[in-house]
Parts: structure tokens; sequence; C-alpha cells
């Protein structure tokens, strides 16, 4: 028997061997032999992240001053450690500061409407109405539709 298909075999023993069965699982590895595994796996840091937020219909958790990095490893594998963990209720009221600016009415034109009904397939109040809820924007009002 070569020595390739030797270690080939031995290699396979060990997988099926393992408690994971060999999906995955590094448990036979060595110290150094993880340590390269990781330093090959492409990873990517996101530098100056302010906040992470993670919304669930009851609550925002914000995850302030994270360090963030993404391994590739087949999928993309996100890591996000924060510094500091804020619960917020989702009933609770955005704060929203004063720009200083009050409400100025918005010009709808007519163009923009007719884009949006055939962009959007709807009809012409509810493209004026998208139009006005997204304050003129053709982008927020298309998506608004979608």
């Amino acid at each position: 028997m070569s020595k390739r298909r030797r270690d080939a075999r031995r290699a396979s023993r060990r997988k099926s061997q393992s408690p994971g069965g060999g999906m995955g699982d590094m448990s036979g590895m060595s110290n150094k032999q993880m340590q390269k595994a990781i330093a090959n796996m492409d990873t990517e840091e996101i530098e100056n992240v302010i906040e992470v937020i993670v919304r669930t219909p009851t609550e925002e958790i914000v995850l302030k001053s994270p360090e963030v990095s993404i391994m590739n490893v087949g999928q993309e594998i996100w890591s996000v450690v924060p510094q500091s963990v804020e619960r917020r209720a989702v009933n609770a009221q955005p704060i929203v500061e004063d720009s200083g600016i009050d409400d100025v009415e918005i010009e709808i034109k007519e163009d923009d409407v007719k884009l949006i009904m055939s962009t959007a397939n709807v009809t012409k109040e509810k493209a004026r109405r998208a139009l006005e809820q997204s304050k003129g924007d053709l982008a927020s009002a298309i998506m608004s539709l979608s």
C-alpha cells in the first residue's frame, strides 16, 4: 500500500471517529494546526463601527462600539463583540432631533406620478400618496409600493 493511500485511510478513520463525524469538527487538530487554519480563513475586519442594532418584534438590542469581523468559510460568519449592550422596547418613540426646518409642502409633479404608476403598477391615487409620504423621493415611493 502506498504512503499516500495509507495517509488518506488514516485521515478518513480519524474523521469518522471524531464526535462531529468529520463535519467541520476541529477537535482533532492541534493548537498549531487550528491557528494555521484560522489564519488561512478569509477574514475581514470592519473598522469604526459605532453600533449594531438587532430588531425583534418586541425590542431593539443596540450593541455599542462593537468589534466586527466577517469570516468567509463557504458562507459568511459575522462576529460582533460589543463594549456595551442597550435594550429598548419597540413601542418607545424614537428620538427625533429638530432640524429647525418646518414642514414644507412638496410639489408632486405629474410626470413623477406617471413614473410611479408605471413602475409600481398602481393607481394614480396610490402613486401620489406614496410620493407625498416619501416627500417626493421617487426611489422611496417605489420601494414603499413593492
